[in-house]
């Protein structure tokens, strides 16, 4: 082999290393660039899974806000119930606001419906009922924020004890589902008792 056939062998065997380390090195990058992908994706499904659809505090000083309705419920739940507004909701239940606006907080506490002894002996007949005990399912809360409950209608829901400790999960998964047969309403139940 003279020099010039040296010299060309030594060329193609550098091109051919060079093309095998560009080859490489695509290979890493595409892997790498799958990879990311793939863990923003993860990420993106996971964020969506965990989109937030209840709500994980009382709101302050709730018991200050303005009446909107009373409720009694028969059957297993048999409670007799008080539906509050913040102002946003009394401003939009007032105007015939709909949807409400961002920020409506309504709020609904539960008792158990009881007869009340005392007043039914001078009735002389049970027909006065009361509020008795606080149900597991005492405190409950929709908040109005359509970013943050995007996937529930633009509503977070939430339900408390007596002891302000949360609801199970289970049973606030089973709010939106309901509150969706009154989705021309906002998804809102309680109309207001001027």
């Amino acid at each position: 082999m003279n020099a010039v056939e040296g010299f060309n062998h030594s060329v193609f065997k550098r091109d051919m290393i060079m093309k095998r380390i560009t080859l490489l090195l695509v290979g890493v990058a595409t892997l790498a660039g799958v990879v990311a992908l793939t863990a923003t994706t993860s990420r993106h499904v996971t964020a969506q899974e965990a989109t937030p659809i209840f709500v994980t505090e009382i709101p302050a000083r709730y018991r200050d806000w303005r009446f909107i309705s009373v409720a009694h419920e028969e059957g297993e739940l048999n409670d007799i119930r008080t539906i509050l507004g913040n102002d946003k909701a009394i401003n939009a239940y007032r105007a015939g606001k709909l949807p409400f606006p961002e920020g409506t907080i309504i709020a609904r506490i539960a008792w158990r419906y009881v007869p009340s002894e005392e007043n039914n002996k001078i009735f002389g007949r049970e027909q006065s009922f009361v509020p008795g005990e606080q149900p597991p399912w005492y405190l409950q809360f929709m908040v109005k924020d359509s970013k943050k409950y995007a996937a529930t209608g633009g509503w977070g829901y939430a339900q408390f004890d007596k002891d302000g400790k949360p609801g199970p999960e289970s049973d606030m998964k089973k709010c939106f589902p309901c509150h969706q047969a009154i989705k021309d309403r906002d998804f809102v139940f309680t109309r207001y008792a001027p």
